[in-house]
């Protein structure tokens, strides 16, 4: 007679008896506590179980890895519904940051540090940048790959990167391009033109991707290489030119526009990426949870969208080591990189 279904209303038992309804209804209190105690033990058989996990980004709100927190911690906490915030320390090309994460200390936060390819570089770059991306720090997770575009203000005279470049050579230090931060992937990216193309422009660093619109906006600058996520929505308004992608191939939200090495004769192939690391004292069942959590987000359709709206990928690792062995050959790239481009900060 009480064929029940847990979202049934007491109303909707009205042509029962009394006592069917009494039945009923304490067989749905007890379906409900049922449910409760079951995610309440998941909870508690979990590493992370009564934590709060903040990314930290070393880099302004607004920006390219700032977005790729913010996308991760949505997900995470959707998926765990565990407290994840994001904290932007931007400065100092990330030193600031990475410190921080390094060095964080408390029992009920997981800091996590979510960054681009500066994380190798500026130890190289910077006198006494105060943490080791190898030893005080565990790659968790590789976030996505991160394209690069060289861009002008909507009516500046260049209409190509090689019209750029012929003005430099013409006229050295005549034009000036931005980058977010010494040591990022727009500062190498920049460096590479450069001494491809034998020339010297103006660099000029700032904090990120807000500040790099900004700067292009009120004519501060001549150009800005920058990540497509940031410049996209302008570019299609019209308000920023487009002049090359980055890396070896044309990025698939923009295939009209040429990627750098198909004009500049000698450009290097440099593809730069966005990671997550632990501190390296995170406890093993929590950094392998971690990885299966942020695995899911970044395989998630969700996330899968996100990246193809700048043409950009993910990677995961099945393991703690996996990750740890492709970081330690990655990483090594980038200092080179670094150390060729004569990158120095005292």
């Amino acid at each position: 007679m009480c064929r029940l279904v847990f979202w049934e209303t007491v109303l909707q038992l009205e042509k029962y008896s009394v006592a069917s309804k009494r039945r009923c209804l304490l067989l749905m209190l007890a379906a409900s506590s049922l449910s409760v105690l079951s995610a309440n033990n998941w909870a508690q058989d979990t590493p992370l179980a009564g934590k709060q996990i903040r990314l930290v980004a070393p880099f302004s709100p607004g920006g390219g890895v700032d977005s790729l927190a913010r996308g991760l911690a949505d997900g995470l906490q959707r998926n765990t519904g565990l407290a994840v915030t994001v904290e932007n320390k931007p400065g100092a090309g990330g030193n600031i940051a990475a410190n921080y994460v390094a060095k964080s200390n408390n029992a009920n936060t997981i800091y996590l540090l979510v960054n681009s390819v500066n994380h190798y570089a500026n130890p190289v770059m910077v006198k006494n940048s105060g943490y080791d991306p190898y030893k005080d720090f565990a790659p968790v997770a590789y976030l996505s790959s991160f394209p690069y575009i060289f861009v002008v203000p909507g009516d500046s005279k260049f209409m190509s990167i090689k019209e750029v470049t012929g003005q430099l050579r013409a006229q050295p230090g005549s034009v000036s391009w931005a980058f977010g931060g010494n040591g990022t992937l727009g500062h190498f990216l920049g460096v590479a033109m450069e001494r491809a193309e034998k020339i010297k422009g103006t660099p000029v660093s700032y904090r990120g991707g807000p500040d790099l619109l900004t700067a292009l906006g009120g004519k501060q600058v001549d150009m800005a290489i920058m990540s497509v996520q940031s410049s996209l929505p302008l570019i299609a308004q019209g308000r920023l030119k487009a002049l090359a992608v980055s890396g070896d191939t044309r990025n698939k939200t923009l295939p009209q526009i040429p990627a750098a090495n198909e004009v500049i004769a000698n450009y290097p192939s440099i593809v730069g990426f966005v990671a997550l690391y632990a501190p390296v004292n995170t406890p093993a069942r929590q950094l392998e949870q971690l990885m299966r959590e942020v695995n899911k987000v970044v395989t998630s359709d969700e996330y899968t969208k996100r990246l193809d709206k700048d043409g950009s990928t993910a990677k995961t690792f099945q393991s703690p080591s996996d990750a740890r062995d492709f970081f330690d050959k990655e990483g090594p790239k980038w200092e080179a990189l670094t150390v060729e481009a004569g990158l120095k900060v005292e």
